[in-house]
């Protein structure tokens, strides 16, 4: 270490080496950034250029022949003291005091340091705009922390260039269509003209504004954009716009079902140079569905400058946004009523995320959401038209066991078993009053159908019987009537009864906590698992009569666990092992009566 003898303190020395590896190897997520860099130092040059004379014509070219690149552009260039300070000085911004920092893309003062990750040596030919004589200065900085600076004894332009010689390994970045490639991907929405000269003419690569931000683009415009940055036919697109963040772009409607761990790439933009694809926070759940392309001003990027900083106004931006989501689906009910159904019908998950949030988009949204029931797919305003009474089961596997008994009961039930679905159900019968909601469960269902055994001594028989040949299914049997009659037998079991029956199983394993989990099984009458036996189904009748026990047990066993196959329960070893068994006895038999 220096010390200071001024004042004995001590300053720290930068291992210039080991700054390189921290950018390779941990900041920047890929060596091409180093266009991004040298882009945007230019734009910056240019910015500064144009706070002295607001009518002026920025402008950046690049030459490339593969041995050697040059990033030139005609801003307001660096004086000697300027070098001294904002090159050579890691972490120090060369973003002049006088001149609000948000016009500026670059600001934590390493930037440059990125081409010596493909590059040994940087060359900065240099002349200030104040430079009356008009002459320049050449900075060489090697990677092993010298530099030297020397004057350059002819007249050049205003402005900086910058020259690089790549290292082996990365010379690929330096042959013309990889970083034509790479200067369309950063800066294709850059307010300056850049051009492109290599083994043909100049090229022309940006000029004027990008589609998605020309106020003046047309829905054709856009959404063929669209098609080309993402290679997606859309349905649809839109403008958003965020105070906060001074955020603008456009938003693509998905064609097709997006799945919740989907990818939620988009292009995002820092005072219009690419920042990344990754959105992190600024984007609420139905960006999911729906692809951004939006340029901010103001939100501050991470020092990798690969992603936006998570602070408050990250947070105030993403509401914005949020916002101009929901205002653009609320035109979308008065100007295209058509299109806005089919955006619900294809995304009605994200869809139904929103309106639990938002009671007024409920209210524009409720008839157009789609709900699955045990009498198909039906949008709300199908099922409240013609329902008294709306009932929903939050559980799938109780969805499964009522769908077919509730139809023939005349009860339209609703399988609110999928994201969102039950809080948005209890949201729809909050907000309105009108429409009565109760929630259901196999045992509301059970209990309403018809007892039938009282004072009938061949089913009261029977349910003893078919007892004793479930028990150790843990199961008990009940006979009842019901439709449709062509159903024998329904598994019905509520959360609490499965788990019982799950605990009972681990019985007589190997399993170390089964005899402890033994004392949590709840001995109530509805904890066990029901077979509902339809007495006017005929296999039943016939059943009732069988006298050979052997046979007897073997169909009820059959009967079990096709019932927990019909229902979508799982089947386990022990149980599949018994419904084999019993097939083979019946084939048995009946290969004795031939």
């Amino acid at each position: 270490m220096e010390k200071n003898k001024i004042d004995n303190s001590y300053l720290f020395q930068v291992n210039l080496k080991g700054m390189i590896e921290l950018l390779s190897e941990h900041i920047y997520s890929s060596p091409n950034v180093f266009v991004r860099e040298l882009l945007q130092n230019g734009i910056d040059a240019i910015t500064a250029r144009r706070s002295i004379d607001e009518f002026f014509a920025g402008e950046i070219n690049v030459h490339a022949n593969g041995n050697q690149i040059i990033f030139e552009d005609n801003g307001i260039g660096l004086s000697e003291d300027e070098i001294h300070r904002f090159l050579s000085v890691i972490g120090q911004s060369s973003k002049r005091d006088d001149i609000l920092e948000k016009d500026y893309i670059g600001k934590f003062g390493i930037g440059l340091l990125s081409c010596f990750v493909v590059s040994n040596e940087i060359i900065v030919e240099t002349c200030s705009l104040f430079n009356k004589q008009q002459t320049g200065l050449r900075w060489k900085g090697k990677a092993d922390g010298t530099y030297t600076i020397e004057e350059i004894n002819e007249q050049m332009p205003y402005g900086t260039r910058v020259i690089l010689h790549p290292k082996r390994e990365w010379r690929l970045l330096f042959e013309e269509e990889e970083l034509k490639k790479n200067i369309l991907h950063f800066g294709s929405a850059l307010p300056v003209k850049i051009n492109l000269t290599g083994s043909k003419e100049k090229e022309s690569l940006i000029e004027g504004l990008p589609v998605w931000l020309n106020g003046n683009s047309t829905k054709e415009e856009l959404l063929e954009y669209g098609k080309q940055t993402f290679n997606i036919k859309f349905l649809d697109t839109f403008r958003m716009f965020a105070k906060t963040g001074e955020i603008e772009g456009v938003g693509f409607i998905m064609p097709y079902k997006i799945q919740f761990t989907g990818s939620k790439d988009h292009k995002i933009y820092l005072k219009r140079m690419f920042l990344c694809e990754h959105a992190g926070n600024i984007f609420p759940e139905w960006a999911s569905f729906v692809k951004c392309v939006i340029n901010t001003n103001t939100l501050k990027p991470t020092a990798s400058r690969e992603s936006l900083m998570d602070n408050e106004d990250m947070k105030a931006a993403k509401k914005e946004l949020n916002t101009a989501f929901k205002d653009y689906l609320r035109s979308l009910s008065i100007s295209n009523a058509e299109l806005l159904e089919e955006i619900i019908r294809t995304h009605h998950l994200y869809i139904k995320a929103l309106a639990t949030e938002d009671s007024e988009l409920l209210k524009l949204f409720v008839d157009y959401i789609p709900f699955e029931t045990n009498k198909g797919t039906m949008n709300f305003k199908s099922i409240r038209t013609y329902n008294e009474e709306i009932f929903f089961t939050p559980s799938l596997d109780d969805f499964r066991q009522i769908r077919r008994i509730a139809g023939s009961q005349g009860k339209t039930v609703v399988n609110a078993a999928y994201s969102f679905e039950t809080d948005l159900i209890r949201k729809i019968s909050i907000v309105f009053t009108d429409v009565k909601i109760t929630k259901i469960t196999p045992q509301d269902i059970l209990s309403n159908l018809g007892e039938t055994i009282t004072g009938d001594q061949r089913f009261y028989d029977f349910e003893q019987r078919a007892n004793k040949a479930l028990k150790a299914n843990y199961c008990k049997a009940q006979v009842k009537k019901f439709e449709p009659e062509d159903t024998p037998v329904i598994y019905v079991a509520n959360d609490e009864a499965l788990n019982n029956k799950n605990i009972n199983n681990l019985a007589g394993t190997s399993n170390p906590f089964a005899s402890t989990l033994q004392g949590f099984i709840k001995k109530q009458e509805e904890s066990i698992p029901t077979l509902c036996f339809n007495k006017d189904n005929t296999l039943v009748n016939d059943l009732v009569d069988l006298e050979d026990e052997t046979m007897f047990e073997a169909v009820i066993n059959i009967l079990y666990v096709q019932s927990l196959m019909l229902g979508n329960y799982p089947v386990n070893k022990k149980e599949m092992l018994m419904f084999n068994d019993s097939i083979y006895k019946l084939l048995i038999m009946g290969m004795k009566f031939i």
